[in-house]
């Protein structure tokens, strides 16, 4: 008699904001980032299994990101600090960025929601097997609930649609989805705000970004996309290169500058090299 092959469940792969921001920079350097997070959970000393990575040896690299732009045009940057009205609330705070948050609420408007607190201050999103935290959403009138991403830059300095911005925009438009499954109800924008830390807050800026149904769909397709690449090739540019992670580790063959960010030896690395 023969043994009957009994198929192993497939765990589709969850994705959060950051890697859909690191997908659109690099597909490669996003594909070595989760190996480095499987890897270092097997261990409790860190990473120290051998990189099982799906990009073959022989890939050719890519010219520019195999995602399309999200449909969200060019919305203006409002200069100065985001108005807070006395019936805005603040219902989240991601663990950690208590000092971050360039907003002052007082006690009576801050009221944290337990809905988003289920599951350890992750948001999740079960239909599109997504994962993430906001780091700060707000109630406004009406009811509306809609997240904001602090970043602590300038926000009229770099910002290029073939760089900053944009993956501030990818990242806030996985959060508006997470909130939306959470809630319920699709968030008419998402906000960012830049706090220009270099700069003592003296060019501090905010940009409201449109939550639209073509945002949407765009989101849903761009996470088919990420799952179904087998391949997850590198676009290999001296701008990404030079800030990614695996390639300042060591990881990356295919990298077109040389980091020069430390002289420390990372042993733990070693190991892990192709």
């Amino acid at each position: 008699m023969s043994a009957i092959a009994i198929p192993v469940p497939v765990t589709r792969e969850r994705l959060t904001p950051h890697d859909l921001v690191t997908y659109f920079r690099c597909p490669h350097e996003m594909e070595l980032a989760h190996v480095l997070r499987a890897t270092a959970r097997s261990s409790p000393e860190g990473p120290t299994l051998a990189l099982a990575v799906r990009t073959p040896p022989d890939v050719v690299p890519l010219m520019h990101s195999p995602l399309p732009q999200p449909p969200v045009g060019d919305p203006p940057v409002n200069e100065g600090r985001l108005d807070i009205f006395p019936a805005d609330l603040l219902v989240y705070e991601d663990e950690g960025e208590e000092e971050e948050l360039p907003i002052l609420f007082p006690s009576e408007q801050v009221r944290p929601d337990p809905l988003f607190l289920r599951h350890g201050g992750n948001l999740i999103d079960d239909e599109m097997g997504l994962s993430g935290r906001p780091d700060f959403i707000l109630q406004r009138s009406g009811g509306i609930v809609v997240p904001v991403e602090y970043k602590g830059t300038h926000p009229f300095h770099g910002l290029n649609h073939n760089h900053g911005r944009t993956f501030d925009m990818i990242q806030l438009l996985t959060e508006c989805r997470l909130v939306h499954a959470m809630t319920g109800r699709r968030p008419p924008y998402g906000l960012l705000l830049y706090g220009d830390v270099a700069g003592n807050g003296e060019h501090e800026g905010w940009v409201q970004l449109p939550y639209s149904e073509a945002a949407e769909h765009w989101l849903q397709a761009a996470v088919a996309s990420v799952r179904a690449d087998a391949v997850r090739a590198p676009v290999p540019s001296e701008r990404t290169c030079s800030t990614c992670p695996p390639h300042r580790d060591g990881l990356c063959r295919y990298a077109v500058t040389h980091y020069t960010g430390g002289d420390e030896p990372r042993e733990r690395f070693h190991r892990l090299r192709y």
